[in-house]
C-alpha cells in the first residue's frame, strides 16, 4: 500500500500525541497519588473501590454514633453514682434520726436535709448530655423529664430507650429512661415489704420481715392482729385466721411462709403485716422519710409510728441503692461492648484501606520506571518524525 508523505505526517503525529496523552496520565497519577483518576483506567477496580469506599464511610459514621453514645452513657453512670451517694447519705440520716434521745426539733433539722437530697436527685434526673438532650426522659427530646409539683413527682418522659448502631448488625441501647430508674424501684427487700398499721396504738415495732419458706407462701399478704396485749392471731390475706399465739417482746412469728420479728408492747387491735414487695418511686420514699421525721414524738406510741415508718423506709432505701448498682452494672456493660466495638471497627477499616491503597493508590516506583520509558518513547518518535519530515523523493535523486 502507498502511503503518502501527508499520511506518514499523520501517524507520526498521532503516535506522539498519544505518548503525551501516556505521559500526562502518568504525570496525573504521581501527582494525585491514585491510579483510579476516572472510571475508564480500570472500570472493575473502580467499582471496587467505590463499595470500599462506602464501607468506610459507614464506618466513620458507626464511630460518631458510638462516641455520642459512650459520651451519654459515661454521663449516666456519673449520674447513678451521685444518686447512689444521695441514697447512702439518706440511710445515715434515717438511722442518725431514730435515734431515742433526739428531740423533735433535731429531727427536723435532719428532715431538712433529707428533703434537700431529695431536690438534689430530682435535679440528678433532669441532667442533660450537653448537646440540649435530657440523659433521662426516654426517646422524647426537648422536655425536663422530672417536676415537683407540690410534692409529687410528674415524670414528662416515655419508657422507651434508643438502640445506636455502632458497628455492622450491632447496637447498643442509649441511657434508661428516668421512670425505669426513679420511679419503678421496688419496696422492702424486693420480694416482701413489712408494715405496721396506721392506727396502732401500741408501742410495738416490725424489725424485720422476710419469705423463709417460698413453697408455703403463695405471694399474698400475712397479718398479725393483736387481740390483746398478750395474745395473737395471724390473718392470710382474705381474713381467715391462719395461726394464733400468746406475745412475748422480741418473738419471732411465723406463718404462711412467711416471718416477722416484733419488739415492743403493742396494744389490742395493733396490726402488723408483710405483703408482695411493690414499686414505689425513690422520690416518695425520701419524702415520707422526713414527713415521719417531722412528726411530733410525744408518746411511745409516736415514738413506735416514726421507727415503723424509718425502719420500713430503711430497706426501701437498702434495695433502691441495689437498683441503682444493677443499673450500673448495665451502663459498664454497654460502655464495654462499645470499647469492644471500637477495636472491631478499628481492624476492619485497617483492613478496608489496605485494600483500598492497594486498588487505588500509585505506586511511585513503577510510575517513575514507566514515565522514564513513556519519555524515551516520545524523544524517540519525535526524533524519528524529523527525519520522516526532511526525506522526499529528490533525496533518492
Amino acid at each position: 500500500m502507498r502511503l503518502s508523505t501527508a499520511q506518514i505526517h499523520n501517524q507520526g503525529l498521532q503516535g506522539m500525541l498519544q505518548r503525551q496523552q501516556a505521559i500526562a496520565k502518568t504525570q496525573q497519577q504521581m501527582t494525585t497519588g491514585s491510579k483510579l483518576v476516572t472510571a475508564a483506567d480500570d472500570p472493575a477496580a473502580f467499582s471496587n473501590a467505590q463499595r470500599l469506599d462506602h464501607a468506610v464511610s459507614s464506618l466513620e459514621q458507626f464511630g460518631r454514633n458510638s462516641g455520642h453514645l459512650e459520651r451519654r452513657l459515661g454521663l449516666q453512670e456519673n449520674a447513678l453514682a451521685d444518686a447512689g451517694d444521695h441514697l447512702i447519705r439518706a440511710r445515715e440520716l434515717v438511722i442518725r434520726a431514730n435515734t431515742p434521745t433526739l428531740s423533735n426539733d433535731d429531727r427536723k433539722v435532719i428532715a431538712v436535709e433529707m428533703r434537700q437530697l431529695r431536690a438534689e436527685l430530682i435535679s440528678i434526673g433532669n441532667r442533660g448530655d450537653g448537646a440540649g438532650r435530657a440523659l433521662f426522659a426516654g426517646t422524647r427530646d426537648g422536655v425536663v423529664p422530672f417536676a415537683d409539683n407540690g410534692g409529687s413527682i410528674t415524670y414528662a418522659g416515655d419508657a422507651g430507650r434508643n438502640d445506636v448502631d455502632v458497628a455492622p448488625d450491632l447496637a447498643v441501647a442509649d441511657t434508661d429512661p428516668g421512670s425505669a430508674l426513679f420511679l419503678r424501684v421496688a419496696t422492702g427487700d424486693g420480694i416482701v415489704r413489712g408494715s405496721a398499721g396506721a392506727g396502732n396504738s401500741g408501742s410495738g415495732v416490725l424489725a424485720s420481715a422476710s419469705v423463709t419458706d417460698h413453697g408455703s407462701w403463695n405471694g399474698a399478704g400475712v397479718t398479725v392482729e393483736f387481740l390483746d396485749g398478750a395474745n395473737y392471731r395471724v390473718l392470710d390475706a382474705g381474713g381467715t385466721e391462719i395461726g394464733t399465739g400468746t406475745w412475748q417482746d422480741g418473738q419471732t412469728i411465723s406463718a404462711g411462709g412467711v416471718q416477722m420479728q416484733l419488739n415492743g408492747a403493742p396494744a389490742a387491735g395493733d396490726r402488723f403485716g408483710v405483703e408482695r414487695a411493690g414499686e414505689r418511686d425513690i422520690f416518695a420514699t425520701l419524702d415520707a422519710l422526713a414527713d415521719a421525721m417531722e412528726a411530733p414524738d410525744d408518746s411511745p406510741a409516736d415514738s413506735a409510728r416514726r421507727t415503723n415508718v424509718l425502719t420500713a423506709g430503711l430497706g426501701d432505701l437498702a434495695t433502691a441503692q441495689e437498683h441503682l448498682l444493677a443499673a450500673r452494672a448495665s451502663t459498664g456493660a454497654r460502655l464495654s461492648t462499645l470499647d469492644h466495638a471500637a477495636e472491631s471497627r478499628s481492624a476492619t477499616s485497617l483492613a478496608l484501606e489496605g485494600t483500598l491503597s492497594d486498588l487505588r493508590d500509585t505506586d511511585y516506583a513503577e510510575a517513575a520506571s514507566r514515565f522514564a520509558m513513556q519519555m524515551t518513547a516520545l524523544q524517540a518518535a519525535q526524533q524519528v518524525t524529523v527525519r520522516i519530515q526532511g526525506l522526499s523523493l529528490f533525496n533518492l535523486l
